[in-house]
């Protein structure tokens, strides 16, 4: 079995069971990340850890990936990964999926000056694709893949949020 047909079954077992039973489609992930030292994060969620840091030049010992480099790799790789979900499942043939991200931002706004926004001021994503099969087909296959791309709309699109504080070690 190659590696589309193993996703295009995967996504097809998970449509069938969710269909039947949505509640099973649900869930509530947990990220933990703890400053350990200067400005070195340590990011566990299950078995996964990472270490995040910032840059000497911003304060740092430049020990890891900065969140932003981790935020720009969650969107690039869940569109390449949503990419490569939806052309399997549409039996595409794929030689090569690069996606790239590129923001615009401005430092000032992580220091705090007045009326400078601390956010992306842009965002564009280009998909770089080698595959085999009619424009119309490709091109409603990218539309799906963008469709539900969970961080895609995590940039594009508003969301709840709440923050809390709790003083004191975490029980």
């Amino acid at each position: 079995m190659d590696a589309q047909e193993r996703i295009r079954n995967a996504f097809g077992r998970m449509a069938q069971v969710f269909a039947k039973r949505p509640e099973a489609a649900r869930a509530t992930n947990v990220m933990r990340v703890r400053l350990v030292d200067g400005l070195r994060c340590e990011a566990q969620e299950g078995d996964w850890r990472s270490s995040i840091d910032m840059p000497v030049e911003a304060g740092g010992d430049g020990a890891g990936p900065t969140p932003g480099v981790h935020g720009r790799a969650a969107l690039a790789s869940c569109l390449a990964i949503g990419y490569g979900i939806s052309l399997a499942r549409a039996g595409i043939q794929v030689r090569h999926i690069e996606v790239e991200v590129a923001v615009d931002h401005d430092h000032r706004g992580l220091i705090g000056l007045d009326g400078v926004y601390p956010g992306y001021l842009a965002v564009r994503h280009t998909l770089y694709l080698d595959a085999d099969g009619p424009q119309d087909a490709l091109c409603a296959a990218i539309a799906e893949a963008r469709r539900c791309s969970p961080y895609l709309h995590v940039f594009a699109d508003p969301q709840p949020l709440q923050g809390d504080v709790v003083f004191g070690p975490r029980p």
